[in-house]
């Protein structure tokens, strides 16, 4: 065993923010899929479909990160809430209002704000992610986001009441929620406001929050081996997390070929996504902060971190107005877009992404508690 700093003194886990870069990787190729069935075989174009995944690891991957950096200090003082919120905000907030407000130009230069300022503020404020209408407005993937704020908001509560109420609890009161809004608003024309089952266990946190309490789990866990300062030789949670991933996405891709009825489809596929798939992934971290790997190492490569700190510029762009551009106005190929797109997500994050979250921290922040590592 080699000796290592005691992780559960750290706040940057240089492989789980490699994992980032990997994950973002998959939401773009569950996008645009260049695995041609009629190339590669319709088994692994149907396997790639399903990287959607990518957006469950982003969410257990949260529920750690949130729970090991702040859940002690936003139950214990003031200051450690404003803290807490001023972070979660720099971290967020200012990449995704500049690329909301570049994807609402076109409607704004043609006259068009007027009618469209409703569908900005709905962006703007995170509110689009409640209604299965808009949902894709703006920038496309900007759904998750309401699911990761809704989250961050209510932490601080799930930390306060964590003593009271065990977080399996807590995670089944939410469960129960969101299908009570769905009772009362599934028949409703209120925009698609929790309007189906679909929509409740696909888009919104209510029913996606076990990858959450998922990742909570794992920092748990993680902070009460405080007495563990050595990185193991073997390897098998980071093995065993892998193939769990995996047998998970091929249970997915067998299920959109096999399941008959939607309401098959919906059940078995929020089984394995929300249900079975979170523990899998946070055996996979569990084994990437544990364990000696080649996989770790080269997830903690330079260029791996710089890419999983670009990640979130990366995946706000991938599927919108810069792929519109250089896919159909300059008719790139898809692998120079991917390029290209990595390369604008790296001098984003460099330029405007970091400095500008640190420059929110100064005004707003006695001191920056935490260093920034994208995170």
């Amino acid at each position: 065993m080699t000796k290592q700093p005691n992780i559960s003194t750290e706040n940057y886990f240089p492989a789980l923010t490699g994992i980032r870069a990997v994950a973002a990787c998959m939401v773009f190729l569950h996008h645009f899929n260049p695995f041609k069935a009629s190339v590669f075989g319709k088994p692994i174009h149907d396997f790639v479909q399903e990287f959607h995944v990518g957006v469950t690891i982003f969410f257990v991957l949260s529920g750690f990160l949130i729970y090991y950096r702040y859940s002690e200090s936003v139950s214990l003082t003031r200051q450690g809430i404003k803290t807490y919120f001023i972070n979660r905000f720099a971290r967020i907030y200012p990449m995704y209002f500049i690329i909301t407000i570049i994807s609402f130009l076109p409607f704004i230069c043609n006259c068009f704000f007027s009618d469209n300022i409703r569908l900005l503020f709905l962006n703007l404020t995170f509110l689009r992610g409640f209604f299965d209408e808009y949902k894709f407005t703006g920038i496309p993937g900007g759904w998750s986001l309401t699911v990761e704020e809704l989250f961050y908001f209510l932490f601080p509560l799930i930390i306060i009441f964590s003593n009271r109420i065990k977080l399996i609890l807590q995670m089944t009161l939410f469960i129960g929620l969101g299908l009570f809004l769905w009772r009362i608003f599934k028949n409703s024309s209120f925009h698609g406001f929790f309007s189906s089952l679909q929509f409740l266990f696909e888009f919104t946190f209510f029913g996606r929050c076990i990858e959450f309490f998922a990742g909570m789990q794992l920092a748990i866990y993680v902070k009460s081996q405080k007495h563990e300062n050595v990185i193991r030789n073997h390897n098998y949670a980071t093995i065993t997390g892998a193939l769990y991933i995996i047998v998970c996405i091929g249970f997915l891709t067998v299920n959109r070929n096999y399941s008959l009825q939607q309401n098959q489809f919906l059940f078995f596929e929020t089984l394995i996504n929300n249900l079975l798939l979170p523990f899998g992934i946070a055996i996979f971290f569990y084994g990437l902060l544990t364990e000696k790997s080649y996989l770790r190492k080269i997830l903690e490569t330079n260029f791996l971190c710089l890419l999983g700190k670009s990640s979130y510029v990366f995946y706000l762009i991938h599927n919108g107005f810069l792929f519109s551009f250089f896919y159909l106005t300059l008719h790139l190929n898809l692998p120079i877009i991917f390029v290209l797109l990595i390369g604008i997500s790296i001098l984003l994050y460099l330029f405007a992404e970091k400095p500008l979250n640190r420059i929110i921290r100064r005004k707003f922040l006695w001191k920056d508690p935490h260093n920034y590592s994208g995170g």
